[in-house]
């Protein structure tokens, strides 16, 4: 199956995924463009098949501090706003688990960050895990960071988990040998 990562357009038919998550699947089909086109606090890029929607990631720029990270990684960074790429949130179609349509969003989201380190700048990716990806996020290499940043009454707490850039380029290199 050919599948292509793209930028969410307008057009694109959002009303039949379902990811098996209530919350996700709304915010997909709810949220997602209102929130890349008409707030522009987030970019949702789809996994497709040129027909269906597959999956989807919402990303956006965020910052840490140095003092929100390991001792370790902290060496030589400096005492200002530190940036990052978010992944907000990251959903696959029922129909589509276990095919590999999750990893390949997250590798382009790799590569992105990348991206964002050339162009201006990035030290790492952060996702906010729900309980269930937790695992899935450590088996790559992201650790739990000590962070309780904007949590609502309206949302679960989540797990707010980083991977730093030095690690991406070993996971695209994985990826990419599979």
């Amino acid at each position: 199956m050919e599948i292509e990562i793209r930028i969410l357009k307008k057009e694109d038919d959002r009303d039949s995924f379902s990811c098996g998550d209530i919350s996700l699947d709304y915010f997909f089909q709810r949220f997602a463009g209102q929130n890349q086109f008409k707030h522009y606090i987030g970019t949702t890029y789809i996994a497709t098949d040129n027909k269906n929607i597959l999956g989807f990631v919402t990303v956006s720029a965020g910052s840490l501090i140095k003092e929100d990270l390991p001792q370790k990684q902290r060496k030589k960074l400096p005492h200002y706003p530190l940036p990052i790429l978010r992944i907000s949130r990251l959903g696959v179609d029922e129909k589509y688990k276990s095919t590999g349509v999750g990893k390949q969003l997250l590798k382009s989201m790799f590569k992105l960050a990348l991206q964002q380190k050339e162009m201006f700048g990035c030290i790492g990716i952060a996702v906010d895990a729900k309980d269930s990806a937790v695992d899935f996020y450590n088996k790559l290499g992201f650790i739990e960071l000590d962070i309780d940043k904007g949590m609502t009454k309206h949302y679960p707490k989540q797990s707010f988990m980083f991977l730093s850039i030095g690690m991406l380029v070993g996971l695209i290199e994985k990826y990419d040998a599979k």
